[in-house]
C-alpha cells in the first residue's frame, strides 16, 4: 500500500517548486497577492473557507456580493452579462450550449471541441454538425475553424441553433472570430466561443495596441471574441491570470442569447454549495487586472516578445511563431497578422531537427527544473501566464541553449509536418449510455468517447459517429507506432453506444 497522498506531494512540490509553464496563471507567487494589497486573504483563507452564510450572497440566486462581482466582470469584460464559474470553464461550455440548443436542436460545433462541449450533446439530447478545423501548414498543429468551412456547415444545416468555435485552441490557434460571428448571424445563429485559454486576450487587446520592441511600435491585431462580435465567451480565469484553479466567468455579450435559459442551465450545472475561496479569488483577479493590468500585460508581452527574440538564435530549436529568420520587430509581425492568428502566450517548441522527441524534450526540461504544459508530438508547449516573470523565459532561454549544445547540431534534419488524417464518417445521435468493445471489433458502431491521435490533436472520429475500418486500422497502427492515443485504454478497448 502506498502511503503517500496528496497533501504529502503538495507538501514538496511548495518546498522546491519548478519554473511553472503550467497552469494556472498564477504560478503560485504569492507576491501578486501581496502587492496588490490581498495578503490578508492569503494569510485568512481558512478562515475564509464559508458556505453561503448571512451577508455572503448566495451562487444561485446572486443579489449582493456575488452580483457585485458579476457585475464588475461584465463591465471589465465589455458584456452585457457576466457568470461567476466555480465548476471550471466545463460548466460554462455545457451551460452555454444546454441553454441555446433545445432538446433534438443542432449545434455546429470543431471538431476539436472540448470534451464539456461533447458532454453537453449528450445531457441536452442535441445533434451535433461537426466542422474540420483546419491544419497549421508551419507546424501541422490544428489550427482555426474556417469562415469558408462555417459557412458550408451553415448552408448545409440552416437549422441549427447556435455555433460552438474553440478560440484560441489548446495550441494558441486563434480562429477569425470577426468572421465567424458575421457568418452565424447572417444565418440566425448563436456564436459560443469556448475561449478557455484566452482569458487574457481581452486585456492584451486594451493595452494601447501597441508594442514597444526596440524603439518600434507595431500595432498589435484584436484577438479576444469579446473585441469581435461572439455572443457568449466563456473564460478559464485560472488558466493565464489570477484566479484559483478551477473558477472562470461566462460573458453574455449580446441580446440573441436568453440571459435567463442559460442562467437555469448553469445553475443545474454548478454546485448548490460554492467554494468561496473560489469566488473571492475571482474577485481579487477582477480588482487586481483593472487596477494594475496594463503594468501586467505590457510586461508579459515583453518578456514574450524578448523569448522569441533570443529563441530563433538557438541552434536546433523551432518555434510556432514569429518568423525565425528575421529579427525586425515589424516584419515579424506583419507575418503574424498574415497568418490566421496566434496567440503568443502559449510558446510551442520542438527539437525534433536534432532528433528529440517531444516527450524526451519534456523530461530534459524537467531535469532542469522546468515543468511543462503538455506534450503533443513532437512538441512541447510551455503555458505563460500574468505570474510568469523575466527570470522564467531567462530560465527556459538558457535551457533550451543547454540541451542544444549537449545534443550538437550536426544532426540537425529539415522536416515537413506529418499531413493529419481525415476521415468522412456518418453520423448518429450521439448515445446516453455506454458499453465497452474491443477497437477491433467496433466497425459500425456509434462511438461515445472521442478517438484522438496526438498529434495533431483533432479527433479522428467524434461521439455519434459511426466507425468504419478504415479507422479503425488507422488508430490500431498509430498505437502499434507508440503514438499517444486517447479514448483507447491498455486494454484495446473503447466504448460505443449500446449495442441494440
Amino acid at each position: 500500500m502506498n502511503n503517500k497522498t496528496i497533501i504529502d506531494f503538495l507538501y514538496e512540490y511548495a518546498k522546491a517548486p519548478p519554473v511553472s509553464f503550467h497552469m494556472p496563471g498564477h504560478k503560485g507567487r504569492r507576491e501578486l497577492y501581496v502587492k496588490a494589497g490581498f495578503g490578508d486573504f492569503l494569510q485568512n483563507i481558512l478562515s475564509c473557507d464559508i458556505t453561503e452564510i448571512p451577508g455572503a450572497d448566495a451562487l444561485f440566486c446572486p443579489e449582493t456580493t456575488l452580483r457585485s462581482v458579476m457585475d464588475n466582470y461584465a463591465d471589465l469584460y465589455g458584456a452585457v452579462h457576466s457568470e461567476l464559474l466555480v465548476n471550471g470553464s466545463s460548466a460554462g461550455v455545457m451551460a452555454a450550449v444546454i441553454g441555446c440548443v433545445p432538446v433534438g436542436g443542432k449545434l455546429i460545433l470543431g471538431r476539436n471541441s472540448h470534451h464539456s462541449a461533447f458532454s453537453a450533446l449528450r445531457l441536452g439530447g442535441i445533434n451535433p454538425v461537426y466542422v474540420r478545423p483546419e491544419t497549421d501548414p508551419y507546424s501541422g498543429l490544428v489550427s482555426e475553424i474556417s469562415p469558408a468551412a462555417l459557412r458550408t456547415a451553415c448552408q448545409a444545416d440552416p437549422d441549427a441553433e447556435a455555433v460552438l468555435v474553440t478560440s484560441p485552441n489548446y495550441y494558441g490557434m486563434l480562429s477569425d472570430i470577426a468572421s465567424l460571428a458575421s457568418i452565424a448571424h447572417e444565418h440566425g445563429m448563436i456564436l459560443i466561443v469556448d475561449q478557455a485559454h484566452g482569458a487574457h486576450l481581452k486585456f492584451f487587446d486594451n493595452d494601447a495596441t501597441v508594442l514597444r520592441d526596440e524603439g518600434a511600435y507595431v500595432p498589435f491585431p484584436y484577438h479576444s471574441a469579446e473585441s469581435l462580435g461572439a455572443d457568449i465567451v466563456i473564460n478559464s480565469t485560472h488558466k493565464t491570470l489570477l484566479s484559483f484553479t478551477g473558477s472562470g466567468i461566462l460573458n453574455i455579450c449580446s441580446d440573441r442569447p436568453d440571459i435567463a435559459q442559460v442562467s437555469d442551465a448553469l445553475r443545474m450545472l454548478q454546485t448548490t454549495s460554492p467554494s468561496y475561496l473560489l469566488m473571492a479569488s475571482l474577485d481579487i483577479n477582477e480588482r487586481i487586472m483593472r487596477r494594475y493590468g496594463q503594468a501586467i500585460i505590457s510586461g508579459w508581452r515583453d518578456d514574450l516578445m524578448r523569448f522569441y527574440r533570443r529563441a530563433r538564435r538557438i541552434n536546433g530549436l523551432s518555434v510556432v511563431g514569429p518568423s525565425q529568420n528575421n529579427d525586425d520587430a515589424e516584419a515579424v509581425f506583419s507575418m503574424y497578422r498574415a497568418r490566421t492568428g496566434l496567440d503568443l502566450t502559449k510558446i510551442n517548441i520542438s527539437m525534433a531537427g536534432l532528433g528529440i522527441s517531444g516527450e524526451q524534450l519534456d523530461r530534459e526540461l524537467r531535469h532542469r527544473g522546468i515543468i511543462s504544459e503538455m506534450v503533443h508530438g513532437e512538441y512541447v508547449m510551455l503555458m505563460t501566464g500574468a505570474g510568469s516573470i523575466s527570470s522564467d523565459y531567462d530560465r527556459l532561454l538558457d535551457s533550451l541553449a543547454d540541451i542544444s549544445d549537449n545534443y550538437g547540431i550536426s544532426r540537425i534534419q529539415k522536416r515537413k509536418p506529418r499531413p493529419s488524417a481525415e476521415f468522412y464518417l456518418d453520423s448518429a445521435t450521439v448515445p446516453f449510455e455506454a458499453v465497452s468493445v474491443p477497437l477491433y471489433s467496433a466497425d459500425g458502431m456509434v462511438l461515445y468517447d472521442p478517438l484522438i491521435v496526438y498529434p495533431p490533436g483533432t479527433p479522428i472520429a467524434c461521439p455519434g459517429e459511426i466507425l468504419t475500418l478504415e479507422v479503425i486500422s488507422y488508430i490500431s497502427e498509430a498505437i502499434s507506432r507508440g503514438e499517444k492515443v486517447t479514448g483507447v485504454d491498455e486494454e484495446g478497448m473503447i466504448r460505443v453506444g449500446p449495442v441494440r
